[in-house]
């Protein structure tokens, strides 16, 4: 009995370390990754009972869910730019407090459907301001924290994301068990409290900096304030910014990093159908699988997003990532004729390999996609940069069902050099723009003392 506290003491004390190293550094990261895992909490709970209950409990024919969640998909497609365009004109700290304000109320108008338009428009609607509001989290994660803590902030998100989720699932299997329609509508009024209190939070972050003083020029003063304001439309860079649509740099980045985000697909469509036509694994894998990795996830985000901190750092990761994802492609093709455990053996290796190459993938792209935006039309590149991501997922189910799978162990191969093609084009269009040289002028005497110390002071 003496040691049972101690253990238990050990297990609190190891969750919490954990914990720690997983939260962002700043007070200002904390409270968003706090923010955000109340937000994937609501989240879970709706992805988990929505669609059973506007089947079973509204009456929606299957069949009519199904079609209006691919025409909610397509929709989305584009939401991303407008509203990334009107970031870079209002803000996009105000853009994004807006945006969930009006998700919240959308969200908590579900409670109230009771037949099929008023879910087909919601659903729309809603679908489209969700693929909206993701790379403006970017943006604002970068106003926030900037500099060499914004590549771990948004690793912080990502990994409490995934524990909010796999809360959000156990609270919905509870309102599935009691399947009242009270239990629901509650379901949903949580989700939408959900997005207030993220709303809240870096609302009070972008209060609060426009209460701060600002710091001193000599750089003595307190230090930066938590959330930079954005800049007065006067005070902005001239806004003559291409469109990213027309920066040819950037979307080659875009599309190449689209490709190689196909372990997604990999990972959610094609591993479930080639576990259980091609090898000899049991198909209760699967969950195992993807398990491992949430799991990985959550324990790798944080750690490698060290790596990336810098845009050197990114870089140099693109290749890095690389590596993993082609191992995981050769074992993959060698689980297909090895025996039942063996075979099983070798996904879980490979799932493994893919979930690191894919941390190590995320992570570099993010500083990169950012970095390659400009500060006037930030918001607008980074919406039009999610399109990659988004045409992913359109063209990834179908690649993988249609061609990889059906090619055998030859897909893994095709799949391999798919990814090396992508990650070369990424690490090759990825590197920092450059700087228009300064002009020069003619340098000042050596033994003029005023010259001197007007030339080293540069703006």
């Amino acid at each position: 009995m003496s040691g049972e506290p101690n253990g238990r003491t050990g297990v609190a004390g190891r969750a919490a370390r954990l914990l720690l190293a997983i939260l962002p550094k700043t007070p200002a990261g904390r409270r968003l990754a706090a923010g955000a895992a109340v937000d994937s909490v609501g989240s879970g709970m709706f992805l988990a009972a929505s669609t059973l209950y506007f089947v079973t409990v509204v009456g929606l024919p299957a069949a009519q869910v199904g079609i209006v969640l691919s025409v909610a998909a397509a929709a989305g497609l584009l939401s991303p730019v407008p509203l990334g365009r009107l970031a870079d004109r209002v803000g996009p700290v105000k853009v994004y407090v807006g945006l969930l304000a009006v998700r919240g109320l959308g969200y908590a108008g579900f409670a109230l459907v009771d037949s099929f338009w008023p879910y087909a428009v919601l659903t729309c609607v809603l679908t489209a301001l969700d693929r909206g509001c993701s790379p403006l989290q970017q943006v604002v994660v970068g106003i926030v924290e900037g500099g060499e803590n914004q590549t771990r902030t948004m690793a912080s998100i990502r990994s409490v994301r995934n524990i909010g989720l796999t809360a959000g699932f156990l609270l919905a299997g509870a309102v599935l068990a009691i399947e009242e329609q009270a239990a629901f509508v509650a379901l949903f009024l949580g989700n939408a409290l959900t997005f207030w209190v993220i709303a809240a939070v870096v609302e009070q972050l972008r209060r609060r900096s426009a209460a701060a003083p600002a710091p001193a020029a000599d750089g003595a003063g307190a230090g930066p304030s938590p959330v930079s304001p954005a800049p007065a439309p006067a005070e902005r860079e001239p806004a003559a910014v291409r469109s990213p649509f027309r920066d040819l740099r950037f979307m080659l980045f875009t599309v190449s990093n689209g490709v190689l985000s196909l372990h997604d697909s990999v990972l959610f469509i094609l591993l479930p159908l080639w576990l259980i036509t091609a090898t000899d694994a049991p198909s209760s894998s699967v969950s195992v699988l993807l398990a491992v990795n949430t799991v990985l996830t959550v324990l790798l985000q944080v750690y490698v997003s060290r790596f990336a901190e810098t845009t050197a750092g990114a870089l140099r990761l693109v290749p890095v990532a690389l590596v993993p994802l082609l191992v995981s492609c050769a074992v993959f093709a060698g689980a297909e004729h090895v025996p039942v455990w063996p075979a099983a053996a070798c996904a879980v290796l490979a799932v493994v390999l893919l979930t690191v190459g894919e941390n190590l993938h995320s992570v570099a792209v993010w500083n990169l996609s950012y970095e390659l935006s400009p500060p006037p039309a930030r918001a607008r590149y980074l919406a039009a940069f999610s399109l990659g991501m988004t045409g992913q997922q359109i063209v990834g189910p179908v690649l993988m069902t249609g061609v990889l799978l059906p090619m055998g162990t030859a897909g893994w191969a095709v799949l391999a050099v798919v990814y090396a093609l992508a990650a070369l084009v990424v690490r090759a269009t990825g590197a920092p723009r450059t700087a228009p040289a300064p002009p020069k002028t003619d340098p000042a005497p050596a033994s003029s003392p005023a010259s001197r110390s007007s030339s080293e002071v540069t703006p």
